[in-house]
């Protein structure tokens, strides 16, 4: 079994939608057996289940991998199952993501609300406004209001939208003001200004979503801010940047702020938040300042690692581009920074789409070349 799995990992670094064929000698794996496995207890065989699960042709895989997000009996099984067969990209995903935004289990429809964002789904409309009054688990209703946010078009969507901007806790409003943001909602500017005026947690917040929505009425909005909290004070950098006022001040103000070893936490927490923001606007001033202040150990490169891997999951194919423009020392480094990041985000849907999208760069590329190497090196490294 050693020599078995050891082949099935030299086969891992290639990325493949079809793995290649095995040795005759070899025999295949167990799908279900590594299906089974997608909860051991312990990590490496969880994560070499889902190694070989993904190089599994998709004929095989993509059945199993529906079972079991239907019906397998351990609950972490289904969920796991449901991830891994996102990154298959089968037609056959969006009857089974409808029939699951109903599911018992809340992993298992925070995925499901979380595919749809990404592939909206207009028939769905009405659900989904109507999920916005039942669903309240922490954990799947910002991936609903995100799936919402995403069928912005519909004036029904924009009315409930705008509702939820000063509803409830916190942290689903902070939730849903991000949605916003990241989906250029115009039509929720002034919920979102009302908010950015009120100094308290969500200032931050308000200024990113009026920055990422761009245009006269949210910079208006922008230089209504005087005065706020540490992070807000931070982010109107970062937002200023967006709006394309000299951004190259701004990002040397916020790397400053940041590197500030007496600074308050607020405040250099906000301008690390702040140059992420920037950085996930594929700016590789934001993203390069960002990267530059992590030193070897401790929490601040824990955060940053964090930072950094937020930006790659936002920006798969631009963030392995720019890794892959470094020389072989800086790429290692950043490498491992990645893999930091991801374990501390354990992020597994968005996780998942970074390695499809790093596949499909390797079959983009060419035989031999730079970005095969890179991405089959990500691959690796990175233990998908």
């Amino acid at each position: 079994m050693l020599l078995i799995l050891l082949l099935w990992s030299l086969v891992g670094a290639l990325p493949q939608t079809q793995a290649p064929a095995a040795p005759a000698a070899a025999p295949q794996p167990d799908l279900k057996q590594n299906i089974a496995n997608l909860s051991s207890l312990d990590f490496p065989v969880r994560m070499q289940a889902a190694r070989l699960i993904r190089r599994t042709p998709e004929t095989q895989a993509v059945p199993a991998l529906v079972e079991a997000a239907r019906h397998h009996s351990d609950e972490f099984v289904r969920y796991r199952a449901l991830v891994l067969l996102t990154a298959f990209n089968d037609r056959g995903t969006r009857d089974l993501m409808r029939e699951l935004i109903k599911d018992r289990d809340d992993r298992v429809r925070e995925v499901a609300y979380k595919w749809l964002e990404r592939n909206p789904d207009l028939q769905l409309t009405p659900q989904l406004i109507a999920s916005l009054q039942t669903e309240q688990s922490e954990f799947v209703r910002p991936a609903l209001v995100g799936a919402v946010a995403a069928l912005g078009t519909d004036p029904n969507v924009q009315r409930a939208m705008i509702g939820e901007i000063p509803r409830g806790l916190d942290f689903f409003r902070s939730a849903v003001i991000d949605a916003l943001g990241r989906h250029r909602a115009v039509y929720a500017i002034d919920g979102i200004a009302a908010v950015s005026r009120l100094e308290g947690p969500l200032q931050d917040d308000a200024l990113l979503a009026l920055g990422r929505i761009g245009g006269a009425r949210a910079t208006a909005a922008v230089n209504e801010f005087k005065s706020g909290t540490q992070e807000a004070t931070q982010m109107i950098h970062g937002v200023r940047c967006l709006l394309g006022e000299m951004c190259a001040e701004h990002i040397k103000s916020l790397a400053a702020a940041a590197s500030d070893e007496n600074g308050r936490p607020g405040t250099v927490g906000g301008a690390i938040d702040a140059l992420e923001a920037v950085a996930q606007n594929r700016n590789e001033a934001a993203l390069s300042a960002l990267v530059a202040l992590a030193p070897k150990e401790g929490p601040r490169r824990e955060r940053i690692a964090v930072s950094f891997s937020s930006v790659a999951l936002r920006q798969p194919d631009w963030v392995v581009d720019w890794i892959g423009a470094k020389d072989a020392s800086t790429r290692e480094s950043l490498i491992t920074m990645l893999k930091d990041g991801f374990d501390s985000l354990e992020e597994d849907f968005d996780e998942e789409q970074f390695f499809a999208a790093v596949r499909a760069g390797y079959w983009r590329a060419a035989d031999a070349s730079a970005g095969r190497s890179l991405a089959a090196m990500l691959i690796q490294k990175l233990e998908f």
